[in-house]
């Protein structure tokens, strides 16, 4: 006798694992989950405010997450090709970024990542994919934030 057999009778009372197939569940059980805690003081803010290349099109999309009016994050399209090339990252909202991810080969994948580690607003670290099949090839680290990477690797 096979479980697809029209004779054979199912039993609803519990499931595999021996729990109750009744069990009542609510869409709005208070005691399992807290309100929405946004108020009117909690502002958030996405802006397409800086054309880069002056002909009249916004390329960079900036975002306030915290409305501190300090922008933690930018989008940009540089290349107008309606894909992001270029994100940048200020975390601290100290006006540096401390990251940036880059296309910087145009194919539309973020190829290059370079973070500030001191925060003194220039890249200490990068790292990309050079040959474009999704893994990163090569590290360089700038260990004294003189501009030049002391340690590069082809990983």
């Amino acid at each position: 006798m096979s479980e697809f057999d029209g004779s054979v009778e199912d039993d609803y009372a519990t499931d595999d694992y021996g729990t109750d197939a009744a069990d009542d569940y609510s869409t709005d059980d208070a005691s399992t989950y807290a309100d929405d805690s946004y108020t009117e003081d909690d502002v958030y803010s996405a802006v397409a405010d800086t054309d880069i290349d002056g002909d009249g099109v916004n390329e960079s999309v900036s975002y306030d997450l915290d409305g501190d009016g300090y922008e933690e994050t930018i989008e940009s399209d540089t290349n107008n090709d309606g894909w992001i090339d270029q994100v940048t990252t200020d975390a601290d909202g100290d006006g540096y970024s401390e990251s940036i991810l880059v296309d910087t080969d145009g194919d539309t994948y973020m190829d290059t990542y370079g973070t500030d580690t001191d925060g003194d607003g220039f890249v200490n670290t990068v790292e990309s994919d050079t040959d474009g099949d999704g893994l990163l090839d090569t590290y360089a680290e700038d260990n004294d934030s003189d501009g030049a990477y002391e340690n590069v690797q082809n990983i």
